[in-house]
């Protein structure tokens, strides 16, 4: 087949380089990269980094795994298609690696041009020669291996939920219908020990749906101009009869109370009415809790806040508490509380996290163990105009 003249093989192959969907890096049998393309400089760091052009760098300079390279190497020695999968543990990263070699032959005007410099003289066979390259594409499976993690933390999770309940109540209904005709008081105890059992599970369900649904985005906001304060004051009138109930003081310290916000009133005050509620499951009786807001330092954006006097949360629990599932400790429900104590679902936090990002915010918590607590969210002020 001829060779279309026409075609700039160069910066076609150049094209199809970039366009690959994984990063690519082109290496000689000496590991200097010859090509790559933009995904590639990005997977490796060097986008805007004093590491510039791959061009001519070696491979063992810009990956710093002696398994990579020896699997790189064992590829050119042999000329043959190798790949794996490597999992680096330090910085949590998994790639798969091919490593294909090329095989490249210059072109015919090349090949007559080297001829006729040999006939004067030069005596070169580089006419025949046969450069050898290897195309390395790498795909990072790293967000894959996360998914992966959820998905298996999800089952483990949702299997340890629904399985102490569910044994509860079976061994309840056995007890119930030995005590129903003989000690009609007892079965009555039962059938309330059985009601509690089963509220928590549709509670565990209605969240569970509550967070597939927020987290899918199938939750539409009802972005709204509300003044900060009255989401405060609605969180307030709620949640008081539960703190009185477990004496406990719930103040309000509102600044800037009259901004207005845009917020779905009802997710909002739902997110206060549970950070409320964890402060009240974890101080003990004649703490205190306070609800405020207070603008940010740069303006942009109004914070709403829960602190509370309770026993705390460890240094090690708090990059973690808004994941789904995840409970501290329950040494911090002491049985001497008045509150409810430990308990949950543990995913309370993780809907509080999704609605206020769903808002454009952001929400964080910071605490010591026997110093309190106290979570944070931001909500974008409202400019005029934008609803």
């Amino acid at each position: 087949m001829a060779e279309d003249t026409s075609i700039n093989y160069q910066h076609l192959f150049e094209n199809l380089v970039e366009v690959a969907p994984w990063p690519v890096l082109i290496i000689d049998g000496a590991l200097s990269v010859s090509h790559y393309n933009f995904q590639a400089a990005h997977l490796l760091g060097t986008i805007g980094s004093t590491k510039g052009d791959l061009k001519q760098a070696r491979l063992d300079q810009l990956i710093n795994d002696p398994m990579i390279i020896q699997l790189v190497q064992e590829s050119v020695q042999q000329g043959s298609v190798w790949g794996g999968e490597y999992e680096n543990a330090h910085s949590g990263s998994a790639w798969r690696i091919t490593i294909s070699p090329l095989e490249h032959q210059p072109p015919r005007s090349e090949i007559d041009k080297i001829e006729e410099e040999g006939v004067r003289g030069s005596g070169s066979n580089q006419a025949h020669q046969t450069y050898r390259y290897f195309a390395i594409t790498i795909e990072d499976l790293t967000e894959l291996r996360r998914l992966e993690r959820v998905r298996r933390d999800f089952i483990a999770n949702i299997s340890h939920e629904l399985r102490t309940p569910l044994a509860s109540v079976r061994l309840l209904v056995e007890t119930l219908e030995e005590a129903i005709d003989t000690d009609p008081e007892k079965a009555q105890t039962f059938v309330e020990k059985i009601e509690t059992e089963v509220e928590y599970l549709t509670s565990l369900m209605t969240e569970l749906l509550e967070l597939s649904r927020i987290e899918s985005g199938n939750v539409p906001m009802a972005i709204e101009p509300v003044e900060a304060e009255k989401l405060v004051r609605e969180a307030m009138a709620r949640m008081l009869p539960q703190a009185q109930r477990h004496r406990l003081d719930l103040h309000t310290e509102i600044e800037h109370g009259k901004t207005l916000v845009a917020a779905d009133s009802k997710q909002i005050i739902r997110v206060l009415v549970n950070l409320v509620h964890n402060a009240i499951k974890f101080t003990p009786s004649g703490g205190t809790v306070m609800i405020g807001t207070a603008l940010q330092a740069e303006g942009h954006a109004q914070c709403f806040f829960v602190r509370d006097t309770g026993v705390g949360i460890r240094a090690e629990d708090l990059p973690r508490i808004f994941e789904r599932f995840y409970k501290v400790n329950r040494s911090r429900s002491k049985a001497d509380f008045i509150g409810p104590g430990g308990g949950g679902s543990g995913l309370g936090l993780a809907i509080a996290r999704h609605v206020v990002e769903a808002h454009g915010g952001r929400i964080t918590a910071e605490s010591a163990p026997g110093q309190g607590s106290t979570f944070t969210f931001t909500l974008p002020i409202l400019v005029r105009g934008e609803i």
